[in-house]
């Protein structure tokens, strides 16, 4: 319900932006659009448990669904939902997902190319599984909210279509310290 609420509110934040935007930049329609996108990710997850003497460090994929309003040519917002698969070693597993809000700075190099900054917050849930000998398995369920931050790059494939390639760093804060690196390539449609 904690999520739901917030996407909520976030939706509508972005609804407004994009409002306000659409408003004030009516003598300039390419200034203004609404996009949205779909990729596919890998990413690198690692987590030390130091109450139970465990640790983790795996990859695996993930997949994102994203919408975004992007206010002018150097700056936009993006609320996206991202769900990383499992992975897993010899004694432990770990399954996240979660809702992101982010900005994302641009530097337009040509009329085909662009670089980006990208930082944010992530709403997340994970559930964590670690079978200890003579002990059993322990479980934890976690969530939590957190920062984010990266980088990318946009090539402009069509009047209507981008492809991005993009690192982000998550730094979940909790009690097991877990990191999570993820390169992606998405395809974006902007209306």
């Amino acid at each position: 319900m904690k999520r739901f609420s917030i996407a909520t509110t976030l939706l509508a934040l972005c609804g407004m932006t994009a409002t306000m935007a659409q408003a004030e930049t009516t003598s300039d329609p390419d200034s203004y659009k609404i996009y949205t996108g779909l990729g596919y990710g890998q990413y690198s997850f690692q987590w030390e448990d130091r109450e139970n003497d465990t640790s983790f460090d795996e990859d695996a994929s993930m997949l994102k669904a994203y919408v975004g309003t992007k206010i002018n040519p150097y700056w936009s917002f993006e609320l996206a939902y991202e769900n990383f698969d499992e992975a897993s070693d010899i004694d432990s597993s770990a399954e996240i997902d979660g809702v992101s809000l982010s900005t994302l700075l641009s530097a337009p190099i040509n009329e085909y190319f662009s670089l980006y900054a990208k930082g944010g917050w992530l709403e997340w849930d994970a559930e964590l599984y670690t079978d200890i000998p003579a002990i059993g398995r322990i479980t934890s369920d976690l969530e939590g909210g957190d920062w984010l931050y990266g980088a990318g790059a946009a090539f402009h494939v069509s009047d209507n279509v981008n492809l991005r390639l993009e690192y982000v760093r998550y730094e979940l804060e909790n009690n097991i310290e877990p990191d999570m690196d993820v390169a992606s390539v998405s395809v974006e449609y902007q209306f």
